[in-house]
């Protein structure tokens, strides 16, 4: 079902304002919370996402992004004194099109979104106004690999095979290589027209950046890298650099395809 962009565009507010703050600083000092107080958190984190109103801009129109309620990755890092957090994933037809990771920050949380999208993308965010999102990936062809297993099973495999050819260097206070998380976070389901894998590359469990990688009909394999924090991000692929992502300048935070947003006093 095709909407018209300014049918969506209503009554949503979000007590929110942009955040100003790098994530390479410090992002709480909040004990973690219990079992019951997690599936509480998580609850709240929840609802913060079904409030946003997202569409995909294309030239049949805008095309509405479907909120996956289920967290992909519960996460945490001891290193930035972060006890929890939380991804979630927007899609269209099951192909993921936005991620965001949100978790405690000072007097309240925080959400950074990232588009997935090789096409604009627009957040309706009430009072606030709105975002519009740059297309956020480039699809690159897969190289030196076989083609796509007919079995889903074994097409994972080649997945995680991929996944595990790149390096991503993480550039902020300090520098680190990001390590892989070697199961995906999402995959599309087997009803689905593609077959696309999202690979979380971390610090703890916090991801810094993901690695989309899709089975194409012609026989062939692509993949797409994209940022989940505003500091440089390089990505060796077979040990040849293949993408440097310099760091993301706080006043540059409008029309861009990473966004950063506050709920203060949200707990």
């Amino acid at each position: 079902m095709r909407w018209p962009l300014v049918a969506l565009f209503f009554g949503i507010t979000l007590d929110c304002t942009i955040a100003q703050e790098s994530s390479s600083q410090i992002k709480s000092d909040e004990p973690a919370p219990s079992m019951d107080d997690s599936k509480a958190w998580n609850a709240r984190r929840v609802a913060e996402c079904e409030a946003h109103e997202f569409v995909q801009l294309s030239p049949e129109g805008a095309v509405p992004i479907k909120f996956e309620k289920a967290s992909l990755l519960n996460w945490s890092n001891p290193i930035r004194n972060a006890p929890a957090g939380a991804v979630f994933v927007w899609t269209i037809e099951g192909r993921p099109q936005l991620i965001a990771s949100t978790y405690p920050y000072k007097d309240g949380i925080e959400q950074e979104l990232t588009s997935l999208s090789d096409r604009p993308l627009v957040l309706n965010q009430g009072k606030s106004g709105e975002h519009r999102f740059t297309p956020g990936i480039e699809w690159k062809e897969m190289p030196n690999v076989e083609p796509p297993h007919k079995q889903r099973t074994l097409r994972l495999v080649q997945m995680r095979r991929m996944a595990e050819r790149f390096q991503l260097t993480i550039s902020g206070n300090n520098t680190f290589v990001a390590r892989l998380l070697t199961q995906p976070i999402y995959r599309t389901s087997a009803d689905d027209k593609v077959d696309s894998a999202i690979f979380a590359f971390v610090q703890g469990t916090d991801p810094e950046a993901v690695l989309l990688i899709e089975a194409l009909e012609t026989n062939a394999w692509r993949y797409a890298i994209a940022r989940m924090t505003m500091v440089r991000v390089a990505v060796d692929l077979d040990n040849q650099r293949v993408l440097n992502i310099p760091w993301f300048e706080t006043n540059s935070l409008n029309d861009e395809p990473f966004h950063k947003i506050q709920y203060k006093g949200h707990k």
